[in-house]
């Protein structure tokens, strides 16, 4: 699967593929690419990869337990990405939701599996990158399992992280925060087409 110019990132893609469709099976909808490889801002160095799963219904346990070990053992094989995968699995039904669905997702990040990890004020954020700019991996394109993500509501969106996330580090005076316009510029500023 070359869906990167980056070989060891298209490897990890590969065997995480692989792994989840043999481990999910019949539950799994369809696995994406999201985040900056998706909409072109990566960098090597210091990039996250972001994925996100859309599957039927909850894992069992078993189903939990082997995606855990999966995560695991890619991250123990690539030194270079250790820490530095994100993904999220998110049942179908839950995308209807505006707001942050109040049901926690089994959530894997900075090398650590959450089964249960809420949704944060980023849910509908993250929802409109992956409808704008997801790559699917395996299964059908993201913008055929949802319906269009309304502009005006994913700025209501950054307007609450800003209030709930950044503001209570602004207002600290020990922290210093530097604010990515590219990440905006890229991947959030509607096309002309959206603002009609």
């Amino acid at each position: 699967m070359q869906i990167t110019p980056y070989p060891d990132v298209n490897k990890i893609l590969d065997e995480l593929t692989q792994g989840i469709v043999k481990i999910v099976k019949e539950n799994l909808i369809g696995f994406y690419l999201t985040g900056s490889l998706s909409y072109g801002n990566f960098n090597p160095k210091s990039s996250d990869i972001d994925l996100h799963a859309v599957i039927k219904y909850p894992f069992s346990k078993n189903e939990l337990e082997s995606i855990k070990k999966l995560h695991e053992e890619i991250e123990m094989h690539n030194k270079t990405w250790k820490e530095r995968i994100e993904c999220s699995y998110t049942p179908l039904s839950m995308f209807q939701n505006i707001l942050p669905p109040k049901l926690p997702r089994p959530y894997y990040g900075a090398g650590i599996f959450y089964p249960e990890a809420p949704y944060g004020n980023e849910w509908l954020i993250n929802n409109y990158l992956l409808y704008k700019h997801g790559i699917a991996l395996t299964g059908p394109d993201f913008k055929t399992l949802i319906k269009p993500i309304d502009m005006v509501d994913v700025q209501k969106a950054c307007v609450r992280d800003l209030f709930k996330e950044w503001e209570p580090k602004i207002n600290d005076r020990g922290v210093q925060i530097e604010f990515d316009i590219s990440f905006t510029h890229n991947a959030i500023i509607p096309d002309q087409k959206e603002l009609r």
